[in-house]
């Protein structure tokens, strides 16, 4: 046999014997099952990714900005916070689909301050409703129904990330506004210029997720924008 080709032969056994890699892939909610409303609902269609045998579920990544401003709208980014703005321009290659270069990973949202939503998703299809009321001392809320299902399910507060050091001065978990936002041991809140606090706001966005079964990391599908959502007032 030609030494060429056992040599050949030789490097594809060992290649074989090492494994290649294999690519793990999760869907992306689609931008346009999206549907906003202000800067105080949202309805997000989520699909099922229960067909991925490593898919674990669905997260949100949030972040909070202080403002001056009174945004009677998402679109209004400039206006609330110049950060919203470039941490809205710095994401938005990865949430589009048509950019396949990007890897979305921990780092991509955490490198910018946003934290994990403490909010229940499997890998089930369904209908998330997320509502932010415009009421003082109210709490947003989200609802997850099941496609085809005549029966709405129970609304749950929205919790902050259970990881930072201390939610705010106030104790506070949930996402209002309180005077605690206004402080540095915050790590998921962008203060406002000059200390300005009279409304808050939170950009979030959702990830399918799940684990690699061959070194157990955890794999991200590209992000989907959800809304900015104003704050009610917990005073």
């Amino acid at each position: 046999m030609n030494i060429k080709v056992i040599s050949f032969f030789s490097a594809c056994v060992l290649l074989a014997a090492c494994g290649i890699d294999e690519y793990y892939y999760l869907p992306q909610v689609n931008p346009s099952s999206v549907a906003r409303v202000m800067n105080t609902d949202a309805e997000i269609r989520i699909p099922s990714i229960t067909s991925f045998s490593y898919a674990t579920g669905y997260i949100i990544f949030y972040k909070i900005y202080l403002s001056s401003f009174d945004a009677g709208s998402w679109e209004n980014l400039g206006l609330i916070h110049s950060t919203l703005v470039s941490d809205y321009n710095a994401l938005l290659p990865f949430t589009d689909p048509a950019n396949t270069t990007l890897i979305t990973s921990l780092n991509t949202f955490t490198n910018r301050r946003y934290h994990e939503l403490e909010f229940p998703l499997n890998r089930d299809q369904g209908i998330l409703d997320i509502r932010f009321p415009t009421q003082d001392l109210e709490f947003p809320t989200g609802t997850f129904t099941l496609p085809n299902s005549n029966i709405t399910g129970e609304p749950v507060l929205l919790e902050r990330s259970s990881r930072l050091i201390s939610p705010e001065p106030d104790g506070d978990p949930y996402f209002r506004n309180t005077s605690g936002l206004n402080n540095s041991v915050n790590t998921d809140v962008a203060l406002g210029a000059n200390n300005a606090s009279q409304h808050a706001y939170a950009a979030m966005y959702i990830c399918a997720i799940g684990q690699n079964p061959q070194n157990f990391s955890r794999i991200y599908s590209k992000p989907t924008f959800i809304s900015v959502f104003k704050l009610p007032n917990a005073y």
